[in-house]
């Protein structure tokens, strides 16, 4: 009799918490408490299904030739990924500078040169005062990005500070 009681009390907990995780965030803070202010948030319901869930990454891209289709001198467009997620990745940092008269300048010439050769890498330009920032590149792993640096290099050898950077990236969604 006691050990059924246990058991029937182990299985409302787990009822009861099993209940308690299928509330959001949305959920608990839309509902009005005593003392407290009232919030009302609007949203679609394709927002509302994305809180809380799990995303799938075994249909990420690991192909081997994405380093060399990133590389590759040629620009074909039916190759650009049409579905893509953010995560955590490295890229390649071109060019760092703070002197304000020529950074902005040295920062989009290199931005030309590296597009000119490498017509499917990604390379963005970006400023966060004071430093403006070239990084090129979206690599899932850092032998990756490692493989396409030694390139890079051998294309470039007068851009003396290249090197591999974490940062987040675009990775391609088979």
């Amino acid at each position: 009799m006691r050990k059924s009681f246990y058991i029937f009390l182990c299985l409302s907990a787990i009822c009861f918490y099993s209940n308690a995780q299928s509330r959001s965030i949305v959920d608990d803070l839309n509902t009005t408490k005593a003392g407290q202010g009232k919030i009302v948030i609007y949203q679609d319901e394709g927002i509302r299904s994305l809180i809380g869930a799990n995303m799938m990454t075994a249909s990420i891209s690991t192909n081997p030739t994405a380093v060399a289709s990133q590389l590759s001198t040629t620009t074909d467009v039916t190759d650009a990924p049409k579905n893509f997620i953010r995560a955590r990745g490295y890229r390649i940092q071109v060019y760092s500078g703070n002197d304000q008269k020529v950074a902005k300048n040295e920062a989009n010439s290199r931005k030309g040169a590296i597009q000119s050769s490498f017509p499917n890498m990604e390379v963005t330009v970006s400023y966060n005062s004071p430093v403006w920032r070239v990084r090129a590149g979206n690599f899932k792993t850092q032998e990756q990005a490692s493989q396409a640096l030694s390139e890079l290099k051998a294309k470039f050898p007068g851009f003396k500070e290249m090197r591999v950077v974490d940062d987040v990236v675009k990775i391609p969604v088979d």
